[in-house]
């Protein structure tokens, strides 16, 4: 999406701008002052290279919000009220200190590489993908056909097939790990009009390479050959989320 264009239209009005960078945190460059976005919040499993259960949430200077959850911080234990420090104001109880520490040598991981060779080895991965999919009679994929508006994360379905027994098959048959289901956005997907099939999802790392791609395209073309009265629809363990 647009954040930037966004951004100067919400500033002329007055809104406060609240960016979900789930997917773009360590692939695209991110201003937030530029951009003008208020609040942006990220996770650190994915272009961060860190661990599961981490994260950020970033938040202008000039916005006063109330703590979601308040309790021991390790500072300003003397007041019965949650402290006006930052980060402390947002930060109850033990933080997740080995988890950070991952998160902190995923942020040096992506330093060193450099971002932007990062991204252009995951999108030539995605460009390679798009091009095979174009191929496999069935396969629909969902999202700008530009490569350049698009994150390395692809999402398709196969005609007359439910994606949670596809993502089922990639697993236990071809041993390639994706997301089947509504992907925590449910309304996105009844906008698609996908939310009763779902829809597969890749995620293309920089610990990839061309050699699995070309096994995922061979394996989705086998399974989009199966016959309609030979798949298993019922084998459906999709996560719902």
């Amino acid at each position: 999406m647009p954040i930037g264009e966004i951004g100067q239209l919400t500033k002329k009005k007055g809104i406060r701008l609240v960016v979900d960078a789930a997917q773009t945190a360590g692939v695209f460059d991110l201003d937030v002052s530029f951009m003008g976005i208020h609040l942006l919040a990220f996770p650190g499993h994915k272009g961060l290279y860190g661990p599961t259960g981490t994260g950020g949430l970033y938040i202008a200077k000039d916005l006063q919000l109330a703590p979601l959850k308040e309790g021991g911080t390790g500072s300003k234990s003397e007041i019965p009220e949650q402290p006006d420090l930052m980060p402390e104001r947002f930060e109850s109880g033990t933080i997740n200190s080995v988890g950070l520490a991952g998160l902190a040598a995923g942020l040096k991981f992506v330093r060193r590489e450099g971002m932007e060779q990062i991204r252009n080895h995951e999108m030539n991965l995605t460009r390679r993908f798009l091009e095979g999919a174009a191929e496999i009679k069935g396969l629909t994929v969902y999202g700008p056909t530009e490569l350049h508006a698009r994150a390395p994360v692809v999402s398709f379905s196969l005609e007359g097939k439910a994606s949670g027994p596809v993502g089922t098959m990639l697993d236990q048959q071809y041993g390639i790990a994706c997301r089947a289901g509504l992907h925590c956005a449910p309304d996105a997907h009844k906008t698609l009009g996908t939310f009763e099939q779902k829809l597969v999802r890749f995620s293309f790392s920089y610990f990839n390479d061309e050699r699995e791609v070309d096994t995922a395209i061979r394996s989705l073309r086998e399974i989009a050959g199966i016959p309609p009265e030979k798949f298993n629809q019922k084998e459906d363990r999709s996560c719902g989320c």
